[in-house]
């Protein structure tokens, strides 16, 4: 019996030899005794389509761009389809591995042989493969529960084993279900506990993803050594864990100085978004959109500052839209999210980099982990890059030292940090200097002389007469620095924000209104000072 219904599957996913998650196969009697011994030709009428629907999900339509809604009816299902016995999925991947490893053995084996014309096994066809084989396998458990008389599986659960073991081998194991899920914004996992955030901020409870702590850190440990640039270390030595998944999914992870794996997945749903998208969804207000917008085209150095979860990287994205589309941008990262250099248009324009962590020895004299790349080491390079702006993503310790540095060598930069006020941004990247070692007075005058703009992002919640809550983003307030009396950093606030998107406007003070007038703003749209005492 043949199918003709075809599988769709994230073609940036790179296969590896073995099927991620995988144990190590055992190799066990002749490939062609494969049909056989794993039941093909006795799948149900009916398997065979309900299970390719069950896999057919296309990057698209996974890291679709959603509007900041409440939770659908899918969202509420999806916790009904995931509930499937991890065991279960285990065995079957298991099985599943050693056959497609044969296979892709013998293939690779005939490939050496130039008169049999073969060429060694595509992902593409790994994939086709792979797919088949899980379908035979759980069509054989839907027959073994018949021959036997044991309860058999309903058409969904079969759909969700397909899916599930799947993608185990191909995908993100346990979490691809949630990632699925393309109004899901962050998933929270502590232990056997798992949260599933909105972008309104309400969360929902889920299935655990794993039976154990040792199966989390077993999952954690993989895909540390999987990551790009020769992974990244995840031990007792080394117990906090950051990196990408495929899809543009951020993990970070704490192990082993915790009680139980701590884990916090953000999926980064909004990423061509524009400065005029912040003020549809309320942000901000029009003027100021203008007013930020002139600035970074101007070629002001803006830091974006918030609490977590306020929506920094997303407003960053969006005043980097602002510049034209043939700036030469360089981003320096520890861990990809801004992902200018896959926005339609920007591709050639834009060198995205990111820090590599190292092996597990370290340089006796400087204590960094031999094989590192770090964010110094790329600015380094960026200097011959022939760059018009350089972004340093995220300042939450010795990268301010790189922000500097990325400050001085381009026309204007970006960068975020976490902070609640926009003047505890300037303590906090002042406190991030004096870490990295620097004198106190030194780091004052860097923040002076370097920072033109910071962007106070809140998080504000409001609450519907039935009690439900909603998250709101906006900007809370901006504030313009410059170098004051005896080099400390001179301090006007020029915008004043209210969770509905509005507020007032202070004074914008002569350096600042230069770099406007640069970026395109004129006189005319300058706001009248209604803020009192607009300037300490």
């Amino acid at each position: 019996m043949t199918n003709d219904i075809e599988f769709e599957y994230d073609d940036q996913t790179a296969l590896p030899d073995l099927p991620m998650f995988a144990t190590d196969p055992v190799i066990i009697g002749d490939v062609d005794n494969e049909v056989s011994r794993y039941g093909i030709g006795h799948r149900g009428s009916h398997s065979a389509g309900l299970l390719a629907a069950a896999g057919r999900h296309t990057e698209s339509q996974r890291l679709e761009t959603v509007p900041f809604t409440s939770p659908s009816s899918f969202a509420s299902n999806r916790s009904e389809l995931v509930r499937t016995d991890h065991q279960l999925v285990k065995r079957l991947t298991k099985e599943a591995s050693e056959v497609l490893s044969r296979r892709k053995t013998r293939r690779a084996e005939e490939a050496l042989n130039p008169e049999l014309g073969v060429i060694a096994m595509t992902p593409d066809e790994e994939r086709e493969m792979g797919r088949q084989i899980v379908m035979d396998l759980v069509s054989g458990e839907v027959q073994s529960a018949i021959d036997t008389g044991h309860e058999q599986l309903s058409v969904q659960q079969e759909q969700t084993l397909a899916k599930a073991v799947f993608d185990t081998l191909f995908g993100l194991g346990p979490l691809q279900p949630l990632v699925d899920d393309p109004n899901v914004e962050n998933i929270l996992i502590n232990g056997d506990h798992v949260l599933v955030m909105y972008p309104d901020g309400s969360l929902e409870t889920r299935p655990p993803i794993a039976d154990s702590d040792e199966e989390l850190y077993d999952w954690l440990t993989n895909l540390a050594q999987r990551a790009p640039g020769g992974g990244r270390p995840f031990s007792q030595v080394n117990p906090n864990l950051r990196l990408n998944l495929p899809g543009d999914i951020r993990l970070s992870a704490m192990g082993y100085s915790v009680r139980h794996p701590s884990i916090a997945i953000r999926m980064h749903r909004h990423k061509d978004v524009t400065i005029d998208k912040m003020v549809e969804m309320g942000v901000m207000p029009q003027l100021l959109a203008e007013i930020l917008s002139a600035a970074v085209i101007g070629g002001a150095s803006v830091v974006i500052s918030g609490p977590m979860g306020s929506g920094k990287t997303t407003n960053l994205r969006a005043l980097a839209n602002c510049l034209p589309m043939q700036t030469r941008i360089g981003t320096a990262e520890t861990e990809y999210e801004l992902f200018l250099d896959k926005l339609d248009g920007r591709e050639p324009y834009v060198v995205a980099a990111e820090a590599i962590t190292g092996g597990g020895e370290r340089n006796e004299l400087t204590g960094a982990l031999r094989g590192a790349t770090t964010l110094s080491d790329i600015l380094y390079q960026f200097v011959r890059m022939q760059l018009d702006r350089v972004i340093v993503g995220e300042v939450a310790g010795g990268e301010i030292i790189d922000m500097f540095k990325a400050m001085q060598m381009a026309k204007g930069s970006l960068s975020t940090t976490h902070a609640y006020t926009a003047a505890g941004a300037v303590d906090r990247l002042v406190t991030c200097a004096l870490e990295a070692g620097v004198p106190t007075e030194y780091a004052y005058r860097q923040v002076a002389h370097h920072i033109n703009i910071i962007i106070q992002l809140q998080t504000d919640y409001e609450f519907s007469a039935n009690g439900e809550r909603r998250q709101v983003r906006f900007v809370s307030e901006v504030i313009h620095i410059e170098a004051g009396e005896n080099a400390m950093p001179a301090v006007s606030k020029i915008y004043d924000g209210r969770s509905d998107g509005t507020g007032e406007y202070g004074t914008l003070p002569p350096a600042l209104l230069r770099k406007l007038y640069a970026g395109g703003f004129s006189p005319n749209q300058i706001p009248v000072n209604t803020i009192i005492g607009g300037e300490r």
